[in-house]
């Protein structure tokens, strides 16, 4: 029986230092992407991208910013309608009446820790990258003060990889993990390219925004990690 409790030990402290193992790589990875795209660095891929979907697509009229014709610039918006504030207001919303009635307030707060703080970082961000800065408070939170980075990008990764997370953990199968979290990837992904292909956001943008909730994501694991071992630490 200890032998078997030993083994299980092991396994457990093998598997929860490969993941603190990945969550460090995509930290630094993501910090490192984070930093060439506000240096600049990225700009002439990013610039040589967005010159080779207006070769390719054109804009859509000569009224328009948008490039390729309407029927794809609006099934791009539809995609990054995921990343919206009205939408994940109602999928949060939906999740907050859940995890009540299941009694989980543990992980309700900190879900809505995770993706309220995510918001006021984006919102801090928007302004330390802004060209300028409107006198108004009211048109700072009505107005796009600022591209870099790409808000659906940041926000559609930090709500749908937080959730997608949360949702996991209450599942057994490791083939249903995997798809849960696979298919909250895979939602990031589609919110970003569709804001890249019909030129709403430079590929810089996205990169911007993608690595930033990221950072935020990691930060928030490690803190959770670091948190649980110290409540163990007092009952033992």
């Amino acid at each position: 029986m200890k032998e078997k409790n030993n083994l299980y030990h092991s396994i457990n402290y093998v598997n929860e230092r490969r993941k603190e193992y990945l969550a460090l790589v995509i930290l630094l990875g993501s910090t490192f992407v984070f930093t060439l795209t506000f240096l600049g660095l990225t700009n002439g891929f990013s610039e040589h991208l967005s010159s080779l979907l207006l070769k390719k697509l054109g804009y859509t009229n000569r009224w328009s910013t948008y490039y390729g014709p309407e029927w794809f610039v609006d099934l791009n918006k539809e995609f990054s309608a995921l990343g919206n504030f009205p939408l994940m207001f109602i999928f949060l919303t939906v999740s907050i009446i859940y995890y009540h009635l299941r009694r989980e307030s543990i992980r309700l707060w900190r879900l809505l820790l995770i993706i309220v703080v995510g918001g006021l970082l984006l919102f801090c961000a928007k302004i330390i990258f802004a060209p300028e800065i409107p006198d108004e408070p009211f048109e700072i939170m009505t107005n796009q003060i600022s591209s870099f980075p790409s808000g659906h990008a940041m926000m559609g990764t930090i709500f749908y990889i937080t959730l997608s997370v949360t949702i996991s953990r209450r599942q057994h199968s490791r083939k249903t993990k995997r798809l849960t979290l696979i298919t909250g990837v895979i939602i990031t992904l589609l919110i970003g390219i569709s804001r890249i292909l019909p030129g709403i956001h430079t590929l810089k943008d996205v990169l911007a925004g993608w690595s930033l909730g990221l950072i935020w994501l990691c930060v928030c694991w490690f803190l959770d990690r670091v948190i649980k071992r110290h409540l163990r630490k007092e009952t033992v």
